[in-house]
């Protein structure tokens, strides 16, 4: 009376795993989720290159370059769904079991039998086996210049998921528009918090971007330079303009003041000297920075006050210089 239901039973008993379809995005991007506790980051791999790129046993995170084989890097969501889709699944099967039980009862009574017993399957309805559905699509898209995989992400990445490279000119490029986007919140800041906090925050993130704007071109320097075949730089040099420069014109031939204009040049040493003090002085002026700099409108004593313009300026600056450099290498 029951063998619908008992042969279900024993296909549970003897199945493995149960196959859950995963939906790519509209743009055809499969989710992703780093299974690092302490990281989490969520981004999106285009669904052919996760198919004919990426390796199934290690896949790098694009924030923190966590690595880990294909099948760890599911998202919280994907992995809630799937446990739903697999549950259905086995309530499906379960349900047609006794329903095909119950109308095998029906065929096999007698008409005017004295005695009738029948099963009757009531509840249970179908269950739809939907694939596990994609987040929408993310803004911020790129393709490894090492490997050619496209990704997507929200905030910042840095690390190619199919090959782990660390891509010197996108980093670059992502971190100047991150401090542009720095510079230009103080309004808001001003809008949403009381006056005193929101001026000390909007006067770190200025004081920041001057020295991020630095350190983004000394490391994508680094990564220019890092050849066997040229002479070696020391510790940090990409720190100091004349330094740089140096090495530059030795290996490249052309140096910083050939690739930018005269005044250009003068905003970019001046700014150079302003994330030294910053960095080293807490921003207070001294004769060095004035000889060094040229700039007449401190005096020893004074501490800098960063404006959102002379952040965006240096940003330009750096960035143009940083293109020549990427063009040439």
């Amino acid at each position: 009376m029951f063998k619908n239901l008992q042969e279900e039973m024993r296909r549970l008993t003897a199945q493995r795993t149960i196959s859950v379809p995963l939906e790519s995005d509209a743009e055809g991007y499969f989710d992703k989720e780093c299974p690092d506790q302490n990281c989490l980051f969520q981004f999106k791999i285009f669904e052919q290159d996760w198919k004919d790129i990426v390796r199934d046993e290690q896949v790098f995170c694009p924030s923190c370059r966590h690595c880990a084989p294909a099948n760890s890097w599911y998202t919280a969501q994907q992995v809630a769904e799937a446990r739903e889709y697999a549950l259905n699944s086995v309530k499906a099967g379960i349900n047609r079991a006794m329903r095909a039980d119950a109308a095998a009862s029906k065929r096999r009574q007698k008409r005017n039998a004295f005695i009738s017993i029948t099963l009757e399957a009531r509840g249970g309805h179908d269950v739809a086996l939907l694939p596990v559905s994609a987040a929408a699509p993310m803004r911020l898209k790129t393709k490894c210049e090492n490997c050619q995989c496209r990704y997507s992400y929200v905030g910042a990445a840095f690390f190619c998921p199919s090959c782990g490279e660390n891509s010197a000119s996108h980093t670059f490029e992502q971190t100047l528009t991150t401090i542009r986007a720095a510079a230009r919140v103080g309004d808001t800041l001003r809008g949403t918090l009381d006056a005193d906090q929101a001026e000390t925050i909007a006067r770190s993130l200025l004081e920041k971007g001057m020295q991020d704007t630095v350190m983004s071109f000394q490391r994508l320097c680094e990564q220019l330079y890092d050849r066997p075949e040229w002479p070696k730089a020391r510790r940090n040099a990409f720190q100091n303009l004349d330094a740089g420069s140096d090495l530059w014109s030795q290996s490249l031939g052309v140096r910083y003041d050939q690739l930018l204009t005269a005044a250009e040049m003068s905003g970019l040493m001046r700014f150079f000297q302003q994330r030294h003090l910053l960095a080293h002085q807490q921003g207070i002026v001294d004769a060095d920075y004035v000889s060094r700099s040229g700039d007449g409108a401190y005096v020893p004593g004074q501490r800098l006050i960063i404006k959102p313009s002379a952040v965006l300026d240096f940003v330009d600056i750096i960035e143009k210089l940083g293109r020549e450099l990427i063009a040439r290498t």
